[in-house]
């Protein structure tokens, strides 16, 4: 039993032994990957150098590249201004519903092909957004002109306010008024001018009879409505002959007024206050028109040819759109001052404006330099 339990005491002492002397052993532990890490950074350090270098270069030829194309775009939009300060056969249109908020790209100004020299804002012309102002800005850029009109038959259509104390009771003085207001109105926004819709040959669908005033009757008060444009052929005009006058006066030079409907109706002593004559020839119409075209020419030896837009109907026709080539024919064969269109902006959707595109190419192809 003795032997046992200093068996066991001998065991326990050289077991205490071996930890002691365990404890007291320095160990350095042996990092085999400690040379090839190093290599690694080495690579590594090479390769980041190169791929930083290699970032900074792409940035800067992205820079380069984004100023050469800023560069060659500003080239661009000052060929496209002096081309549409050329003598060439213009092309014009109404662009219906303007709005750049829209989902569809009908109705933004943006998709309007380039070589476009002037449209007519028809709908949605006062207190501009956002949005339309720097559109409209973008259209300039191009040298594209926006003119406004709407159908005028009495003081105060298209949306034009009163003075304070409102319109005079005095027809001169009121139609003074509204001309006015007409002009600081088209300079406020900006606009390039007016494009007056004279209609009084045309059956209104909003009253009856014609889109004329709405002239009182025998002793009744002009001042009630306030009628500008006569309902006849050739009396009655000193009102509306007073308006364009004036129209003409406060619009400044540069500012186009244009005038489209009843031509014919026109007083030729007003005739060479305007820009333009745009005639409504729709559903291939523009061979009736030139009577009425001579009849303007006769009447004042200074108004020519190239005075003269004939324009398509392109609203929910997508027939008189694909056909517009028609109207190219006409204009080459009568001297025409250009085409154009009702709804030009619905191009879009049958063509993507590829009807209008290829209009303008066989007006004025392009010159071998």
């Amino acid at each position: 039993m003795m032997n046992i339990v200093n068996k066991k005491i001998y065991l326990a002492l050289a077991a205490a032994a071996l930890i002691g002397s365990a404890s007291c052993t320095k160990i350095s532990p042996l990092d085999v990957d400690d040379e090839a890490q190093a290599e690694l950074l080495k690579r590594d350090t090479k390769k980041w150098a190169a791929e930083a270098d290699s970032l900074a270069k792409n940035k800067a030829d992205s820079a380069a590249i984004t100023a050469e194309n800023a560069r060659l775009r500003e080239i661009y939009l000052a060929d496209l201004r002096e081309y549409k300060k050329t003598k060439h056969t213009v092309m014009f249109g109404w662009f219906a519903a303007w709005n750049p908020s829209s989902p569809d790209k009908t109705f933004h100004l943006d998709n309007l092909p380039d070589s476009v020299d002037f449209i007519s804002n028809w709908g949605g012309a006062w207190n501009l957004d956002e949005k339309r102002i720097e559109e409209f800005k973008r259209l300039h850029e191009k040298g594209t002109r926006m003119t406004v009109g709407w159908i005028i038959e009495n003081v105060g259509d298209g949306g034009i306010k009163a003075p304070e104390g409102g319109w005079s009771d005095d027809p001169y003085k009121a139609i003074d008024q509204y001309a006015k207001a007409i002009a600081d109105s088209v300079a406020k926004y900006n606009y390039d001018g007016i494009d007056i819709d004279y209609e009084p040959s045309f059956a209104s669908p909003f009253k009856a009879g014609n889109h004329c005033g709405d002239w009182p009757e025998q002793g009744g008060s002009w001042a009630k409505k306030r009628p500008i444009i006569s309902c006849s052929i050739d009396s009655n005009k000193q009102y509306e002959n007073f308006f364009f006058t004036k129209m003409r006066e406060y619009l400044p030079k540069e500012k186009m007024m244009n005038i489209n409907g009843s031509i014919d109706w026109i007083d030729p002593k007003v005739t060479s206050l305007f820009n333009y004559f745009v005639f409504q020839s729709y559903n291939n119409t523009p061979g009736r028109w030139r009577s009425a075209a001579r009849s303007v020419m006769r009447a004042n030896s200074k108004i020519t040819q190239d005075q003269f837009i004939y324009t398509e109907g392109f609203q929910n026709n997508p027939t008189n759109a694909n056909g517009f080539s028609r109207y190219v024919d006409f204009a080459k064969a009568n001297n025409a001052g250009g085409i154009g269109a009702f709804h030009i902006n619905e191009d879009y959707l049958y063509s993507g404006y590829n009807n209008v595109k290829n209009a303008i190419k066989a007006l004025n192809p392009p010159m071998d330099k």
